[in-house]
């Protein structure tokens, strides 16, 4: 009836809600960190984020110091969420960098697997079996927040 009020419920909104986007480029040494086996720390993930999508480019190829290096991407505690162990001379100038067999080179729907993803953790590489010592990848992140505090930047 007239005068009756519909009371909506509060809206939160976070002042720097848009979408951000990070670069995080990896030249590969084969030193800790960068290339020798382990982690490979590629964004740091603070409070709670959506990850719109991550996009992964070789603009330089990946060469290993002795045969058999693999290089998996995910997050801390689940070192394969994105790609399983991956033949890291497999990651050819141009690729993109989606699966365990990168041939894409002109452009690619983003899968599934790589956008809109709530993530709380950080970002790594993970080589494995033998050093990655030569070759760039290019990371981009696109996110936004989802707490107060959502924060994520280059490693």
């Amino acid at each position: 009836s007239e005068g009756d009020a519909m009371v909506m419920p509060a809206i939160i909104e976070y002042p720097d809600i848009e979408e951000r986007t990070e670069l995080k480029t990896v030249t590969f040494t084969g030193a800790a960190g960068l290339g020798a086996v382990g982690n490979v720390p590629l964004f740091t993930v603070t409070g709670d984020i959506l990850l719109r999508y991550l996009l992964v480019w070789c603009s330089t190829t990946l060469t290993e110091a002795l045969a058999t290096a693999t290089i998996a991407l995910g997050l801390t505690g689940a070192t394969t969420f994105f790609n399983a162990a991956t033949t890291a001379t497999d990651l050819v100038a141009g690729d993109f960098w989606y699966d365990a067999t990168p041939t894409e080179t002109i452009g690619i729907a983003v899968p599934a697997g790589f956008k809109d993803i709530h993530v709380r953790a950080n970002l790594v590489g993970t080589v494995a079996a033998q050093a990655v010592n030569g070759g760039v990848l290019n990371f981009y992140a696109v996110w936004r927040r989802v707490s107060s505090n959502g924060l994520l930047v280059p490693a």
